[in-house]
């Protein structure tokens, strides 16, 4: 069972294990760079509260490609950041003492579906996408899609081309995907959203 999404200004209690997760909405900066602004600020402003450290302090690394990274502990443990963005939209994920990876995708049709399945979610994924009708199967797709790179991000694994071992490793994750409707994206857009978690990330 997926986490419910926080807004912005909600700041729930931390506890081992338990993911949280924030959507952002496109506010006061428009486009992907305003967007993105947004984000890491609101990364930093819950960091800061999380940890009582000024947020300038913090020295957070964002490298492209990457999660973004973080030194300091939170009552000993480690905590996994993970970031996605899609459209106006963006999830800003954290968790004390285990790994983590979400994931967001839109629900709409793609016309070259098939050969992005076959390359990159498997010949079970393509299967059960060829069955089914047009609005069903954006919808299936995008869980899939998403599921699939949260798992990713959660192992710190590149996008690559389906194989059974990188199905094998990414199956270790515990994964659970949902969908939500964004009032203020176009047409109230859908979106299926992923959460992947790994037990491992402190030893």
């Amino acid at each position: 069972m997926a986490p419910r999404l926080l807004t912005p200004d909600e700041r729930p209690a931390l506890a081992a294990g338990q993911p949280l997760v924030w959507i952002c909405p496109t506010g006061r900066e428009p486009g992907r760079a305003g967007l993105r602004r947004q984000v890491r600020r609101l990364l930093s402003e819950l960091l800061s509260c999380y940890l009582k450290q000024p947020a300038p302090g913090l020295d957070l690394v964002f490298e492209v490609g990457q999660q973004p990274r973080l030194a300091a502990r939170w009552q000993g443990l480690s905590l996994s950041l993970s970031l996605s963005y899609c459209d106006e939209l963006a999830l800003v994920g954290l968790c004390p003492g285990a790994s983590l990876g979400i994931d967001l995708a839109a629900v709409t049709p793609l016309p070259d579906w098939e050969g992005v399945a076959r390359l990159y979610l498997g010949p079970l994924a393509w299967a059960r996408l060829a069955g089914l009708e047009t609005n069903a199967r954006a919808r299936q797709f995008a869980r899939d899609w998403a599921g699939m790179e949260a798992a990713s991000k959660c192992l710190g694994l590149a996008l690559e081309e389906w194989s059974p071992a990188r199905q094998q490793r990414l199956d270790t994750c515990q994964l659970s995907v949902s969908h939500v409707r964004w009032p203020d994206a176009p047409d109230g857009a859908e979106f299926a959203w992923a959460l992947a978690q790994s037990p491992c990330a402190d030893r």
